[in-house]
């Protein structure tokens, strides 16, 4: 039993709690796209560059009930980042080789975190290669961000580009008389990174929740699962547009995305004849949605919202996900004669055509939403964070937290970094996750044991 039951309990784990990250995955990080349609001119602006980090850093994982048993995870390594600009087309890796303790294998995903090749046109510019993109007007947390799938393998980090896979991509960018345009080709499906491992620190299910599950499939059911091979056909490909414009003191966009949701999901509905069968698939989906930013003095409000539509549009295969609704409203303030920077966001869904039938255990967006949202068809979040430069900008503490409305999970990351020199950084961080009160089943709660203090160093060349 146990050899049928284990693959489908790592595929399924893949699709219940992720609604409970929404918004958490990139505060007060660099942009990592930028608005340039023309390449540097002058004597300079050719020739290759390479810069990086050089790094080491042990993470020591909380244990309350036997403190001198705490795990030390050893990290670092080198980062290189290596660029060629010409008249006309630049291009750039970026390379990573961070082995640790708790991982001890290194993927090609994670040596090459980046590669690109740009060459430029009047007016605009045509990217293509492994690139990370941010779509969205939130402050760190969007509900519209759809280019690139999460990576939640390392659980919750402070990093932007940590939490994201470099996907193949085609991008085109325009600037036509003060509107940007950007055009984006995926030609193959990526889905979603966790830990795969049911011993793993971050595995997302519970051990009561694995149970559950082992206990619901105890008929040994076939297992019908994507190959890579599938992703990768040319029926999987997805796109999408993005239109932005700055007017006085408000920036606006549209956005239009044909794709798929990374979560995959099941369909039971064979359990229940004699063919006995576990379908794992993706569900296609298209995004309309909007963005927009209002500036005045100290203040930004931000604004995200749009409707999923899913290729089951009337919400009646329980293998799909359903259409759902996404929102965002986010307040950023300058504190007046200081450096200090504070932000306020909430975010949530609500998923249309909830099944409350007979059998609506057995449906997609009940089972996930019975993980990550004590069963509701919607989902809250509010998340809070401040950046305070001291020091004359060499020392910087941030402080970030999210809550979890419906399942009262919580996650904070308080971080502490000290740029001793110029090309010299050191830096403390923890992770902190839990429930206020009893809470119920969310990736909060699973992760409760991962308390963890980390301290770094870092030279930069």
């Amino acid at each position: 039993m146990k050899r049928f039951i284990l693959p489908l309990i790592l595929l399924l784990s893949l699709t219940l709690p992720l609604y409970a990250f929404d918004g958490f995955t990139d505060i007060f990080d660099d942009p990592v796209e930028t608005t340039t349609t023309e390449p540097v001119t002058g004597e300079t602006s050719t020739g290759f560059g390479i810069s990086g980090t050089v790094g080491f850093s042990f993470e020591a994982f909380s244990d309350i009930a036997k403190p001198l048993e705490a795990q030390i995870d050893i990290g670092g390594g080198l980062n290189i980042d290596l660029s060629w600009r010409g008249s006309i087309v630049d291009a750039s890796v970026n390379l990573s080789l961070n082995p640790s303790l708790q991982d001890e294998t290194l993927e090609w995903i994670d040596v090459f975190t980046g590669l690109s090749i740009t060459t430029y046109f009047e007016g605009g510019r045509i990217e293509v290669g492994r690139l990370k993109k941010e779509w969205g007007s939130g402050d760190g947390v969007h509900v519209v961000d759809v280019l690139n799938a999460p990576d939640y393998r390392n659980g919750i980090v402070d990093d932007t580009l940590a939490m994201k896979v470099a996907e193949p991509m085609l991008l085109t960018t325009a600037l036509v008389k003060g509107t940007t345009f950007e055009i984006a080709f995926k030609p193959m499906l990526i889905p979603m990174l966790s830990e795969e491992d049911p011993n793993g620190r971050w595995f997302m299910l519970s051990d009561k929740q694995q149970a559950d599950m082992a206990t619901m499939f105890a008929s040994n059911p076939d297992i019908d699962t994507p190959t890579k091979e599938d992703l990768s056909k040319l029926s999987k490909a997805q796109y999408g547009a993005r239109v932005t414009r700055t007017m006085g003191p408000f920036d606006l966009g549209l956005i239009y995305y044909n794709g798929y949701y990374y979560e995959p999901t099941y369909d039971l509905s064979a359990l229940m004849t004699t063919a006995n069968t576990v379908t794992i698939d993706f569900t296609r989906v298209q995004l309309f949605g909007a963005e927009g930013t209002f500036i005045t003095g100290p203040l930004t409000f931000m604004a995200e919202g749009g409707f999923w539509l899913s290729e089951d549009m009337k919400g009646t295969e329980m293998g799909k996900y359903n259409n759902k609704w996404v929102y965002l409203a986010g307040v950023g303030l300058l504190i007046p004669g200081t450096s200090t920077y504070a932000t306020l966001t909430y975010n949530g869904h609500y998923i249309m055509d909830f099944d409350e039938g007979p059998y609506a255990a057995m449906d997609a967006d009940n089972l996930q939403a019975a993980q990550s949202s004590a069963g509701k068809r919607y989902m809250n979040t509010l998340t809070a964070a401040m950046e305070i430069p001291l020091a004359r900008d060499t020392v910087v503490i941030r402080l970030a937290g999210t809550y979890q409305i419906e399942t009262h999970g919580y996650a904070l990351l308080p971080s502490v970094t000290w740029n001793i020199a110029d090309d010299l950084a050191f830096k403390a961080n923890a992770r902190i996750f839990g429930s206020i009160g009893t809470g119920s089943e969310s990736i909060f709660e699973t992760w409760k044991d991962n308390d963890a203090l980390k301290l770094g160093i870092s030279y930069l060349f």
